[in-house]
């Protein structure tokens, strides 16, 4: 019944705005979260389409033309030419931390099927290597053949990311913030330009962390979201058990293309942020950078740190342009073509949980809020059960 009213409110909204590109993004995201919603099962879940919804139309890094000389040759003589990489908007890339068998894949599948858009999935191991990712060369009799990796695919899944050497984490990280991929090819480097909208989904496993390596910062720093969850609840496992048989019989195609999604980005994209609105986003991001400024952010923990700071690596510009993007696109959602402070705080919690590198003495201290994970939502939302405020509760609205 709840996700009825969903959609009906969805459908109401769309009648009601008055510019038809305006009606489109409505009706396309209404589109794809009804066919989840009618695939998926549990709020656990559903909760992870929402969220990749809004980083598959979000922008998270923008990338302008660039020129570039190059040498060719031709016939007895080099030729100098130039050529151009087009401006490349990069979709919102997102982080799913939680545990393995929860539909993880079939989300992403199901998504790319909507969209019309081609999958890949890789199952990320120690012994994986960045050409298995990116291009294998060929010698097949007496010619050479390039072959393209699963990730020049529109959505890529990397499954137990963290379970793969650094130096195949690091294979992804042009693909992630430029929409790019560099490759070596006879000798030479070649740049290819990646499929639009160019989304990228990694899983990471949080209880098995024996033959992991943690990825490093700058690539967390390059996700948009990360999304945690636990088990399925009791009512997910008997609504997905009333519900196999008629998922069995479902047949998942397109309901939207690749031309509409992109049409619905780049008006997103074209939605206002006021002067005021971008004050706010830059105070709640350098409040991530030493929280103890507030006196109401954990007293008891800043006296025992003893002036020691709490952060040692906070969220920074990309944060800052994420939060942006995330913003644009809920107020675009929600019917409004200007940025408002809920556009801002509904999501702030996903888009920062991931880019914190705490102090190592806080390690042992904060046992008591269950763990690194609760403790920073308690730091970004509160908890009111506990009589804790968050930064979203001090930081000042209004310059």
């Amino acid at each position: 019944m709840a996700d009825q009213e969903k959609i009906k409110k969805y459908h109401e909204l769309a009648r009601s705005l008055k510019d038809p590109r305006h009606q489109q993004v409505v009706a396309l995201v209404n589109k794809l979260l009804n066919g989840l919603r009618d695939v998926i099962r549990g709020e656990e879940l559903l909760s992870i389409a929402t969220s990749a919804v809004v980083g598959l139309i979000s922008v998270s890094d923008v990338n302008p033309a660039f020129e570039h000389k190059v040498r060719k040759y031709n016939g007895d003589d080099f030729t100098d030419t130039t050529e151009e990489t087009p401006a490349i908007k990069v979709a919102g890339n997102i982080i799913l931390t939680g545990l393995p068998g929860a539909g993880k894949t079939f989300l992403a599948r199901t998504l790319a099927a909507f969209c019309g858009l081609s999958f890949a999935k890789v199952q990320f191991t120690s012994d994986l290597t960045p050409r298995d990712l990116v291009a294998t060369t060929v010698l097949e009799g007496d010619k050479t053949y390039t072959y393209l990796g699963p990730i020049f695919n529109h959505i890529f899944l990397a499954d137990e990311i963290n379970r793969a050497t650094p130096k195949t984490q690091a294979a992804l990280l042009e693909r992630m913030s430029s929409g790019i991929v560099t490759y070596k090819e006879q000798g030479r480097n070649v740049t290819r330009v990646l499929p639009e909208p160019c989304f990228t989904i990694a899983t990471r496993n949080p209880i098995e962390q024996e033959g992991t390596y943690p990825l490093p910062e700058a690539q967390l720093d390059r996700f948009l979201f990360n999304i945690e969850f636990g088990f399925a609840s009791r009512e997910t496992m008997l609504d997905l058990l009333a519900n196999i048989d008629r998922i069995a019989e479902l047949k998942i195609g397109p309901i939207t293309s690749e031309e509409e999604l992109l049409a619905a980005r780049d008006f997103i994209f074209k939605v206002e942020v006021s002067d005021s609105m971008h004050r706010y986003m830059v105070r709640l991001i350098e409040a991530c950078c030493e929280p103890f400024v507030f006196k109401d952010i954990f007293p008891d923990l800043k006296e025992k740190l003893g002036g020691e700071s709490l952060v040692v690596l906070p969220p920074r510009t990309r944060a800052v342009l994420h939060l942006r993007g995330v913003a644009k696109t809920l107020a675009c959602i929600s019917g409004r073509r200007v940025v408002g402070l809920d556009d801002i705080k509904k999501r702030f919690l996903q888009v920062v949980n991931h880019r914190f590198l705490l102090n190592r003495r806080v390690g042992s201290l904060i046992s008591g809020y269950g763990g690194r994970d609760n403790f920073i939502r308690s730091l970004i939302v509160g908890d009111p059960r506990r009589k804790i405020r968050g930064l979203l509760d001090v930081v000042p609205t209004e310059d």
